[in-house]
């Protein structure tokens, strides 16, 4: 069963976004929450058959892919979702909290009290979900990472650093990819209150505070993705890795 089968086709349109934007942006979305899973084999034939593309859109799509950290060409040919060892995810975790403790600064310095408002609206809305009963639904799930991505965008935004923001966003796919496939509902609370004194930190413009938090945040998001990813067995590089019974029955539901 090929795991990009759905919805997705309804999704293209010539207009005005090229067929290449439309396939790398639904294909970077369904890396970045899990369902196509790390060792994953992405098939050239098979992408352009689902999306009703040739070939050279879906190559535009995969090139992009690995510029982003998310796929990476195999030896033997072919692309696979990038599938990171313990020490790279180390090392990534390791440059990310250099990046937001930089950015967590500035922020502190730079926000405005508009951007502080933003923020409080955010967490409004996160925390009136995790209230609902619906918590461990994939609609309420994926609203609640589109919020934590507005969250760190607002506090990004902030900085007024455009490279700093460049090189935060280069980095956050991959680290979102680890963090879907990971997360689990009472983590997600963490985050959430772990938010909440990020804002209220900012909001009195506490650099040492907020710097500590914000370490702590990446620190603990570091342990639990390193955690996860030593529970799981070690898979062949050169792996076809089909998708999982879970993926599976996802996209067919889907399909319905």
């Amino acid at each position: 069963m090929s795991p990009y089968t759905g919805s997705h086709t309804s999704g293209l349109t010539g207009h005005p976004r090229s067929i290449a934007d439309q396939i790398y942006e639904l294909l970077k979305r369904d890396i970045i929450k899990g369902k196509i899973e790390p060792g994953h084999r992405l098939s050239e034939v098979e992408v352009a058959n689902t999306f009703n593309a040739s070939r050279t859109p879906v190559r535009e799509a995969f090139r992009r892919l690995e510029q982003d950290g998310l796929a990476e060409r195999l030896a033997q040919g072919g692309v696979r979702v990038i599938q990171l060892d313990e020490q790279t995810i180390k090392d990534l975790f390791d440059l990310r909290v250099t990046l937001e403790v930089q950015a967590i600064k500035l922020a502190c310095e730079r926000i405005t009290s508009d951007e502080i408002s933003l923020l409080k609206q955010v967490r409004v809305q996160a925390f009136e979900l995790l209230k609902s009963t619906d918590i461990g639904n994939d609609f309420t799930l994926n609203l609640l990472f589109e919020l934590n991505s507005e969250f760190h965008d607002i506090i990004y935004s902030s900085t007024r650093s455009k490279y700093l923001v460049k090189v935060l966003v280069n980095i956050r796919a991959v680290v979102l990819s680890l963090r879907s496939i990971s997360i689990r509902l009472d983590s997600i609370r963490e985050v959430w209150e772990e938010h909440s004194a990020i804002i209220d930190q900012l909001e009195r413009r506490d650099v040492k505070h907020a710097v500590r938090l914000m370490s702590k945040h990446i620190a603990r998001s570091a342990g639990q993705v390193l955690s996860f990813v030593r529970s799981q067995p070690l898979t062949d590089p050169g792996s076809t890795e089909q998708p999982s019974n879970r993926e599976a029955g996802s996209r067919e539901k889907d399909r319905r």
